[in-house]
C-alpha cells in the first residue's frame, strides 16, 4: 500500500537537536521511527523568540487571569516575544497533517503544563497549555496535536498516526476531481466507520450530490466531515463492529470453529487483553485466502505503515 508522506510540526528538542533549555535532545522512538515516513519541520519556539541554549527556565504564570511566560532568574517576562514568533512561524506554514511537541513544557506542552498563580515561588496547577501550544491550536484546530509523552500510549499513538496519515491522503486526493474523491471514500470506508458512523453516512450523501452542489463545495463540505469524523477516536465497541461487518464478507466460506475463535479474539480485545492488531491479522489471513479485492484495498488494516505498528515504544 501506499503512503502519503504527512508533513508533521515537531519540538526541535525531539530527536533533531539538543536545544532544551539544559542543552540536551529528547528521545522519541516514534518520532525517530517517523523519519523514515513522514516530512518533519522542526522548530523551537523558544530559541525561536530569542533565548539561547542552554538557557534559564521559564514558567506560565497566570497573572490576574492573564497567562505570562516568565523567567524567575531574570525577572523578565517573554509573553509578547512568544506570541509574536508563534504567529510568525505558524502563518508561513501550509499543507501540515499534524504536530508533535514536547510534554510539560511551558511553551509547547499540549496538556497538564504547570501554571504558577504567581511570579513569586508557588505550587502549580497542572492543567495548562503552552503558550506556543495554544496558538497551535488556535490556528489549525482541526489538525491532530500530541506530545511525544502521550504518544507512548497504544490507544493514542494509534489515533494519531491514523489521522495524519489519513489527512496526508487526503491533502494528495484534494487537487484531483471527484473520482480521486470517491475513490478515497471507498478505500477508508471501514476507517471511517470505525471513527463514526454517523459522519460516514452524511460523507456518503456529500459525495452523492443530490443537490447539484459545486466541486469546490463538495470537496469543501468533506473536508469538514473527515475532519470531525477523525477527531472521534476510535474505540472497542466501533472497531469491533467494523471487523463483524468484515466477517461476514466470509461467513459463508469459514468453518464454524474458525468462526468461534474469532469472536472469542474480539471478545477479548474488547475487554483489553490484546490488542486490536491480532484480530486484525486474523481478518487479513482470510481477505489473502479469499482474495477479497475491496477489504483488501481497506485503510482500515493498514492505516499506516506496518513497520509503525508497534504495540509499545519503551
Amino acid at each position: 500500500m501506499d503512503f502519503e508522506k504527512p508533513r508533521i510540526v515537531v519540538s526541535k528538542c525531539i530527536e533533531f537537536e539538543p536545544c532544551r533549555y539544559n542543552g540536551l535532545m529528547i528521545k522519541s522512538d516514534i518520532v525517530k521511527k517517523l523519519k523514515d515516513y513522514a516530512d518533519f519541520l522542526p522548530v523551537c519556539p523558544e530559541v525561536g523568540m530569542g533565548l539561547g541554549v542552554p538557557r534559564d527556565p521559564i514558567r506560565v504564570v497566570n497573572s490576574r487571569g492573564k497567562l505570562e511566560l516568565f523567567q524567575p532568574k531574570t525577572g523578565k517576562i517573554f509573553t509578547d516575544e512568544m506570541n509574536e514568533f508563534s504567529k510568525s512561524f505558524l502563518e508561513s506554514i501550509s499543507d501540515v497533517d499534524g504536530f508533535i511537541l514536547k510534554n510539560k513544557s511551558p511553551s509547547c506542552g499540549v496538556k497538564a503544563i504547570n501554571i504558577y498563580p504567581s511570579f513569586e515561588d508557588s505550587r502549580p496547577s497542572k492543567d495548562g497549555i503552552g503558550l506556543f501550544a495554544s496558538k497551535v491550536s488556535k490556528y489549525f484546530p482541526k489538525l491532530p496535536l500530541e506530545d511525544e509523552g502521550r504518544l507512548r500510549n497504544l490507544i493514542i499513538r494509534e489515533n494519531f498516526l491514523t489521522s495524519i496519515f489519513t489527512i496526508a491522503s487526503f491533502r494528495r486526493t484534494f487537487s484531483g476531481g471527484l473520482n480521486d474523491l470517491i475513490t478515497f471514500h471507498t478505500k477508508n470506508k471501514l476507517l471511517l466507520m470505525s471513527h463514526s458512523p454517523y459522519y460516514l453516512k452524511i460523507m456518503g450523501n456529500t459525495l452523492a450530490n443530490n443537490d447539484n452542489k459545486s466541486f469546490d463545495n463538495i470537496k469543501a463540505e468533506y473536508q469538514g466531515l473527515l475532519f470531525r469524523s477523525l477527531a472521534e477516536d476510535q474505540n472497542p465497541s466501533l472497531n469491533v463492529n467494523v471487523m463483524m461487518h468484515a466477517m461476514g464478507y466470509f461467513s459463508k466460506e469459514i468453518k464454524h470453529d474458525e468462526k468461534t475463535l474469532f469472536l472469542n479474539t474480539l471478545n477479548d480485545y474488547k475487554d483489553g487483553r490484546i490488542p486490536r492488531l491480532v484480530c486484525l491479522k486474523m481478518l487479513e489471513l482470510w481477505i489473502t485466502r479469499f482474495e477479497n479485492e475491496y477489504l483488501a484495498e481497506q485503510t482500515f488494516f493498514k492505516p499506516y505503515p506496518p513497520d509503525l505498528m508497534q504495540i509499545t515504544f519503551i
